[in-house]
């Protein structure tokens, strides 16, 4: 639940392996929040490595010979959260970590997740500096938040689940992470790294990978981002006999993925302007992490209508569909 990330003084920018030119922007942005000290939110899909974008973020910045404490809100229910960090509510009963993360910075992953009751301690925290213990007992809390979302956070505050203080703290900067599938000029110099990765720790000279493997892994959708390439990876360097990996090494998924790409499709066909909408509005959904404030912006419309199109159209997060969450 609470745990120091582990690498986080040598992650840096430099170790985000892209290409893609939303992810050099993104890269950008958190580089010139890193300078300063205020709230920052990561928001993407499952998998797509936004805890390496915050460790690059504590790395850059002023608190980086401090420690980045990492608070992983999907593990335990609220109450036993609450328990476990602050104790019985005085100063020496807080989790150790909790106490070592003063003058660094506090990494609160899938925010969404966060009890009220710790988003109250939290926002105050951010706002005076001081973190309230049993009533009328403070204190001093020196440290920057950093938070990371695979859920659009806005339904969750106008529905009171999430604060809306502490969501204005927050996003002094956004920084959104673009799916694997909308980065496929990204794909092989990631194989590439995780093959280098894999081959040191398995001692195995991989330095190839098979054409056809590799048009495997262009061509299939990724719902679990870079973590699921890089379990592939390893996976299939487990199973490579030499230096190659090959098709058969991979997941029978990725291989009917390529084996079907070439069957013919609807886009061959007369379309009706609603699925010419109904698609257009599902990728600018899928671009933007399904952030649906920033989607709406895109797409030139209110809220309001974006969430009656999506309604209408029956639209699904594939995000969500992975979590096993229902649509917000």
């Amino acid at each position: 639940m609470l745990s120091v990330m582990e690498g986080s003084k040598t992650c840096g920018f430099d170790d985000i392996t892209t290409r893609n030119p939303h992810l050099l922007t993104a890269k950008g942005l958190a580089y010139e929040a890193a300078m300063q000290d205020g709230g920052m939110l990561i928001v993407g899909e499952p998998g797509t490595e936004k805890e390496m974008l915050a460790a690059a973020v504590h790395a850059a910045g002023a608190r980086s010979s401090s420690a980045l404490v990492e608070l992983d809100c999907s593990h335990l229910p609220g109450v036993l959260m609450n328990r476990a960090v602050f104790g019985g509510g005085t100063a020496e009963q807080l989790h150790p970590l909790l106490r070592d993360c003063l003058g660094g910075t506090l990494l609160i992953q899938e925010a969404s997740a966060l009890p009220l009751v710790l988003q109250s301690r939290i926002v105050h925290a951010m706002q005076t500096g001081s973190l309230a213990l049993d009533p009328g007992r403070e204190t001093d809390f020196d440290c920057r938040v950093i938070a990371t979302t695979s859920e659009d956070l806005i339904p969750r505050v106008e529905d009171k689940q999430f604060r809306g203080d502490l969501y204005e703290a927050l996003t002094q900067t956004v920084v959104f992470v673009p799916p694997l599938r909308h980065r496929k000029e990204d794909i092989l110099p990631l194989v590439r790294q995780f093959m280098r990765e894999f081959g040191r720790r398995l001692r195995k000279p991989l330095s190839n990978i098979s054409d056809e493997a590799m048009q495997g892994l262009a061509h299939y959708r990724w719902p679990g981002n870079v973590d699921e390439l890089k379990t592939i990876i390893g996976r299939a360097a487990l199973l490579a006999k030499g230096e190659t990996i090959l098709m058969q090494h991979l997941p029978r998924s990725v291989q009917q993925g390529c084996k079907y790409k070439d069957t013919p499709n609807i886009k061959d066909q007369p379309l009706s302007l609603a699925i010419i909408e109904k698609r257009h509005i599902q990728k600018v959904l899928d671009y933007t992490g399904w952030h649906k404030v920033r989607s709406a912006q895109i797409l030139g419309i209110d809220r309001s209508t974006l969430y009656d199109k999506i309604k209408r159209y029956n639209l699904a997060n594939p995000a969500e569909r992975l979590l096993g969450a229902p649509q917000a």
